[in-house]
């Protein structure tokens, strides 16, 4: 069995179906042993240990998803669910030039131009500092040089700038989301929507 299976990301939903953290399969597969977690597929559909078992059975054939014991086999879920679980997912992501760069998608929020290269990035103040602008979500956003260059030490109005979109604070869950491969976006997504992240 490869241990790079076992270290993939499982998303875990709270009892109000609320995503509230991103755990690996290894530590999903303990939480279904215990009994403490149920598997939930993008159809919502719930199961429990003996019943996951049972519907990989149907998935046996060529399946490289499948961790396979001497004793069972279990079929790798996207997402877990905790019956028993109340608390409430993260609502406060901390300011990062990181995180900034996940919430903007590495993308000049004036131009709209890709920022691949790292040389390329500038992170900008939409009211400048020098004019009272403060570092938080809602005043900063990531600049390529050749628009922060235009921009200077004016407001976007004065500069004969637009933001694509007035910034605000990322909710973790879409944030954490940008950092995982596209299929795991594709499915994931289905319970964040639920959830409202993507609103």
């Amino acid at each position: 069995m490869s241990q790079n299976i076992l270290q993939e990301k499982v998303l875990v939903l709270n009892k109000y179906y609320q995503a509230i953290q991103i755990t690996t399969v290894q530590k999903a597969i303990c939480h279904l042993v215990k009994g403490t977690a149920k598997v939930i597929t993008t159809q919502w559909s719930i199961h429990d240990l003996d019943e996951w078992i049972k519907i990989t059975k149907f998935h046996e054939n060529g399946n490289s998803r499948i961790i396979r014991s001497p004793s069972i086999s279990i079929l790798v879920p996207d997402a877990i669910y905790l019956p028993y679980y109340e608390s409430l997912p993260k609502v406060d992501v901390v300011f990062s030039r990181q995180n900034l760069l996940l919430r903007d998608k590495y993308t000049c929020q004036y131009c709209g131009k890709l920022l691949k290269n790292p040389k390329e990035r500038t992170i900008d103040h939409v009211i400048p500092k020098s004019r009272g602008g403060k570092t938080v979500w809602t005043n900063v956003v990531l600049c390529c040089k050749k628009c922060n260059l235009k921009k200077g030490d004016r407001t976007p109005e004065e500069a004969g700038l637009k933001l694509l979109k007035q910034p605000k604070p990322p909710k973790w869950q879409a944030l954490i989301l940008e950092e995982f491969p596209k299929h795991k976006k594709e499915v994931w997504k289905v319970f964040l929507d639920f959830a409202g992240i993507f609103e």
